[in-house]
């Protein structure tokens, strides 16, 4: 039999996730009215399901379901779509305006997590315990709904602002909202870049004693918080702070690279040795009750052109750089695309298992892995201890490629090919190159949708979304990025 409570619970937060998804903007909810009551969270146990209901919203096909990591990869020069119509031929072609619609699910479906967030966060203190073991349990609740939104307004600021390197943070960035107010009370003007790091790093602050150390991987615990601190460092350039986040992860997390051995099966895994922090959504295990999965995972979609569903795949540039090195077995992810019925066949990106319209669905997408803290660990490393550096580089390597010789120096240049090769379809590249100064320059090669060379350099306007003119309209406090027309 249904648990009514839970039911009447999961509609209430459902009714408000709608809500933000209304014509009348991103804003025009009202959270106090609809979750914020004395009976919207009355046990641990609702408090769970309104805390999974924050990832069920994250792996949707307008978050990490296919936006974000396709934003992070199609601008940039490890993939492109095959497509010559469709939606992200023009996130290829860097061919976006504030009238298309893309832009707007992304900003949207940021802001309804923020709200699952802030109701939790709101309805927490009342939820009542009587042993240590719910405390815990009520303390890892309210971390979880902090290391979310810290998530969340970290995405939105490389997303919707230029890169904090670029001019210390004084782009615009999100609209700060940390409660359940009313639409009238949160129109307001969009923060900086920098205040929107200083809400990350403040949530984060306030999360980490209250999280869980336990692994985890469907949910936000202690070390994927503190992985996305690091992160955050990095992306600010705090170096002395992103180095030390990073080596606690690497030393005292349940966590192991995966081998050279089990890497190319890694993938097709759940829960893999190096994997802190993903969204379920295969069919064998997953968090919704429904027994239903709610991804399209864009770029697991890298499949043989004989399958029309393959829509993205590597572009020349990639192939020169790892398809024929035959000792890193990351050169393996790279398919051959020699059995296609187009003529101008083109290779396809297999790491992940997933290839048409159901079998993409069993792909989780991944948010953080070990490997990360080690490649920001070397980052930073450069910067503040060089010698030590070229340490965490050889240690990811020997788990990637075959007689593997330990270099003594490495350069900012060896850490980002190394990070291009280990996270390809993962979504950093593109941010990776705005937040360290470089452009993104297609010029030769081939190039599916346009054979015109395109330049992007980390103060081009494309770096930044464009805010929906629809939106826009409702709200004029929310400004528009440079460059675009209204």
């Amino acid at each position: 039999m249904i648990n009514m409570k839970k039911l009447i619970i999961n509609i209430l937060i459902a009714f408000a996730a709608i809500s933000f998804t209304s014509c009348e903007g991103f804003l025009d909810t009202k959270p106090t009215d609809q979750v914020s009551s004395a009976t919207a969270m009355l046990t641990l146990t609702d408090a769970t399901n309104a805390v999974n209901g924050l990832y069920s919203d994250m792996k949707w096909y307008d978050y990490y379901g296919s936006y974000m990591p396709v934003l992070g990869e199609l601008r940039a020069d490890d993939l492109q779509t095959k497509d010559s119509g469709g939606g992200w031929v023009a996130v290829y072609t860097l061919d976006y305006n504030s009238e298309q619609s893309t832009y707007f699910e992304l900003w949207n479906k940021c802001y309804e997590v923020i709200m699952r967030a802030n109701t939790i966060l709101e309805n927490w203190e009342a939820i009542p315990t009587s042993t240590s073991s719910d405390v815990a349990v009520k303390n890892d609740i309210k971390g979880q709904a902090l290391a979310t939104r810290a998530l969340v307004y970290f995405d939105l600021a490389r997303t919707y602002g230029y890169p904090f390197t670029s001019d210390n943070g004084a782009s615009l960035g999100a609209v700060i909202i940390t409660k359940t107010v009313s639409a009238s009370e949160s129109r307001q003007p969009r923060s900086t870049v920098a205040e929107t790091y200083e809400q990350v790093f403040s949530d984060l602050e306030t999360a980490l004693p209250l999280l869980s150390r336990s692994k985890n991987t469907g949910h936000m615990n202690y070390w994927s918080a503190k992985l996305l601190q690091a992160r955050a460092y990095l992306y600010t350039a705090q170096w002395d702070k992103a180095l030390t986040a990073a080596q606690e992860v690497i030393s005292s997390s349940p966590y192991s690279l995966v081998t050279r051995a089990n890497y190319l099966n890694y993938f097709s895994q759940e829960g893999g040795v190096e994997t802190i922090f993903e969204l379920l959504v295969r069919r064998t295990s997953h968090l919704d009750d429904d027994g239903g999965y709610d991804s399209w995972y864009y770029p697991l979609w890298h499949g043989p052109e004989i399958n029309s569903t393959g829509r993205i795949i590597v572009t020349q540039s990639f192939i020169n750089l790892l398809k024929n090195n035959v000792e890193d077995i990351r050169s393996q992810v790279i398919k051959d695309g020699s059995t296609s019925i187009i003529p101008d066949h083109r290779d396809w990106l297999g790491k992940f298992p997933g290839t048409d319209y159901v079998d993409a669905k069993m792909n989780n997408p991944l948010v953080m892995r070990l490997s990360e803290a080690y490649l920001i660990a070397a980052e930073a490393a450069l910067h503040v201890n060089p010698s030590s550096a070229a340490s965490y580089i050889n240690t990811l390597r020997r788990n990637r490629i075959l007689n593997y010789t330990d270099v003594t120096s490495i350069t900012l240049d060896d850490i980002l090919t190394e990070r291009r090769k280990e996270f390809v379809g993962e979504g950093h590249r593109f941010f990776d190159l705005m937040r360290t100064g470089n452009s993104v320059t297609r010029s030769g090669g081939f190039h599916w949708c346009t054979g015109e060379a395109v330049t992007i350099t980390p103060t081009s306007k494309k770096v930044c979304l464009p805010i929906s003119h629809s939106q826009r309209l409702i709200y004029p406090e929310l400004q528009q990025n440079p460059g675009y027309t209204e």
